[in-house]
């Protein structure tokens, strides 16, 4: 009687779908290659070890032979000798062993860091140009609509309705509009060498934010201040320095609550320990302490951003990307917050050599506030 012969078909399929996976998953390439990787360290670290355990013994045993020649021969010098020469293997194996590890861990550091991770780099590349491309190509069907429909309220005879939905239609292309231009300042900081830094006023670039957000604050029934000390240089990029405070006095006017005597301060001085120092101080809101350890990460939103009627919506990059210009900038964060009293944004610049001596900021406070340190 003849036994059945099983089918090779679902070993093929599953051959063919684990060959397909590598192909195409970087993270499949990535993990195998690793694991390849690591089997060749263990065996090259099994063959080392093999060697050094064969020199030991073939070193070890020619001295003490030599050693019993000698003394039969009533050559031998000191019974001190022969401990000393196998003393001396040991140390030697033990040196040998030490150096052939330390180049086989680089060698195959290197190995993963160029071969292994390839896929994994590749795929951030493909994605930076994915996502930068498709930036590029939507803003220009969003401005000709943003265009057409801010030329279609010039007609008077629009009925009410249909104005409030033009306008809502221009508040949320100018926050489409708004992401688009957050993740094409992500690409541009992965390339930091495209920055260019030189000497500038940061009191005059926060100037410049203020007056810009003025009527945007007085919408809201919200005043905004300045308090700031002209001639406060540090070296940096203008266009980059102005998005951080351009985000942080955003943020600070769209988390404070409308029409109720809310109040967004910037202010730009000398800081105790003699940098820079930026500070946008709100009435609003405030951050939770579980969401301070969060708040810096891309797309991540607090729980009270979303309380109905405060701000108007946002994509989660702005705090991220403030964040990634600060370090490229060589700056410190600290961030102050209690819930229902406001927060308190602290932002310092190494000063620009040359600058000139500023007066200090008074140092504030509360014991309601709950203070994380971005510095590290």
């Amino acid at each position: 009687m003849k036994l059945p012969i099983p089918s090779l078909k679902p070993s093929a399929a599953w051959v063919t779908d684990l060959t397909d996976k590598y192909r195409f998953n970087p993270g499949v390439q990535t993990t195998v290659q690793i694991i390849f990787l690591q089997v060749g360290l263990t065996l090259l670290s099994v063959l080392v070890f093999g060697w050094a355990i064969k020199y030991a013994q073939e070193d070890t045993i020619g001295y003490i032979t030599q050693h019993v020649q000698d003394l039969v021969n009533g050559t031998a010098t000191t019974s001190g000798t022969l401990p000393q020469s196998i003393a001396a293997v040991r140390n030697r194996t033990y040196t040998y062993v030490f150096a052939g590890m330390v180049a086989l861990n680089i060698l195959f550091g290197y190995l993963i860091a160029r071969f292994a991770l390839r896929p994994g780099r590749q795929t951030i590349r493909f994605q930076k140009r994915f996502i930068g491309n498709v930036a590029h190509e939507i803003r220009t069907p969003l401005a000709i609509i943003k265009t057409s429909t801010e030329v279609a309220l010039f007609d008077p005879h629009l009925s009410k309705e249909i104005r409030d939905t033009m306008e809502g239609t221009i508040v949320e292309l100018d926050r489409i509009s708004e992401t688009i231009n957050n993740l094409l300042s992500f690409d541009s900081l992965l390339r930091p060498k495209t920055m260019a830094f030189e000497p500038v006023d940061l009191a005059h670039i926060a100037q410049t934010v203020c007056d810009r957000h003025q009527e945007f604050a007085a919408s809201r029934g919200i005043k905004l201040a300045c308090e700031l000390t002209e001639g406060s240089f540090v070296l940096g990029n203008a266009t980059a320095l102005d998005q951080v405070i351009t985000n942080l006095t955003k943020n600070a006017i769209n988390y404070t609550p409308s029409n109720k005597n809310g109040q967004a301060t910037v202010t730009v001085g000398r800081a105790q320990d003699g940098r820079v120092a930026l500070s946008v101080i709100d009435t609003g809101i405030g951050i939770e302490q579980k969401d301070l350890y969060h708040i810096f990460e891309p797309f991540y939103r607090a729980d009270t951003s979303r309380a109905r009627g405060i701000g108007t919506g946002s994509s989660g990059l702005g705090l991220a990307i403030v964040n990634e210009i600060i370090r490229l900038h060589h700056g410190t964060i600290t961030l102050r917050s209690a819930v229902g009293h406001g927060t308190t944004i602290k932002v310092s610049f190494p000063p620009a050599k040359d600058s000139p001596q500023l007066p200090l900021l008074a140092p504030s406070g509360s014991p309601l506030e709950a203070t994380l340190d971005f510095s590290a």
